[in-house]
């Protein structure tokens, strides 16, 4: 993301993937991990080219490998798009923060 979008507002389209938040009040820069977290999480086709044309692949990758909020199915696949290997990525050696099923494998 560039100096230049400080204090940017998200654009409405994107309100959907943040149901448990309030919207209007999500900024840019200052809750950048968060929304790039949530996105990669939740978002549709038309929300990650939004987040892959705003943020660099590098801001990505640092959300991708400090999060404790996305599914080890998110951070798997993200790690094959930007090539990060799986021992740098800490939701595989932590628990994660999602709620998961009966069904899911802990």
């Amino acid at each position: 993301m560039s100096d230049s979008t400080a204090d940017t507002a998200l654009p409405p389209f994107l309100r959907q993937f943040f149901w448990d938040t309030d919207f209007d009040q999500l900024r840019l820069p200052a809750q950048e991990f968060y929304g790039v977290e949530r996105l990669l999480e939740h978002g549709d086709d038309a929300a990650i080219r939004w987040l892959r044309q705003t943020f660099s692949a590098e801001n990505i990758a640092r959300v991708v490998r400090e999060s404790c909020a996305i599914s080890r199915k998110t951070a798997g696949f993200w790690s094959l798009i930007l090539g990060i290997p799986r021992d740098e990525i800490r939701c595989f050696s932590t628990p994660s923060l999602l709620q998961h099923g009966s069904f899911s494998a802990r």
